[in-house]
């Protein structure tokens, strides 16, 4: 039987952390260059990057499907859609954190992602999770 993982899709606190640093970086750029042409650069820059964050959201994981006995590739759902064939490159497993390496055999896609037990539904997938990937060398 696969046992699914679902995973929180809110990414309000990377969106608070990047909006923090956006601003705290444009106060550096004002007081340093606050009598140069480089001022209206970097804030030129700065209302750019944060037009691209706004308008290009980038596909969210949703769930990873574990695969079943004997099995070393997996199944994610990525924006409602499911893919198959991922595996693991490289993983780190600290505490209440997981970081994850894996691409998808045949296209090459990849994906990084570090995941700390807030990202899922249900806190005792981490430990599921973290398992199989130490257990059955994914």
């Amino acid at each position: 039987m696969q046992k699914v993982i679902y995973l929180d899709k809110s990414r309000k606190y990377r969106k608070l952390f990047y909006t923090l640093t956006v601003v705290l970086s444009s106060f550096v750029i004002g007081v340093y260059f606050r009598s140069s042409y480089l001022l209206y650069i970097g804030f030129a820059l700065i209302i750019l990057s944060i037009f691209y964050e706004c308008l290009f959201s980038f596909s969210v994981l949703e769930a990873i499907v574990l695969p079943k006995e004997n099995e070393k590739s997996f199944k994610v759902i990525i924006d409602k859609q499911e893919s198959d064939f991922w595996r693991i490159r490289k993983h780190i497993i600290i505490n209440g954190w997981i970081y994850l390496y894996i691409f998808q055999e045949g296209s090459n896609k990849t994906l990084k992602m570090w995941l700390h037990k807030s990202n899922f539904k249900d806190e005792n997938d981490i430990r599921l999770l973290a398992k199989k990937i130490i257990l059955e060398n994914l």
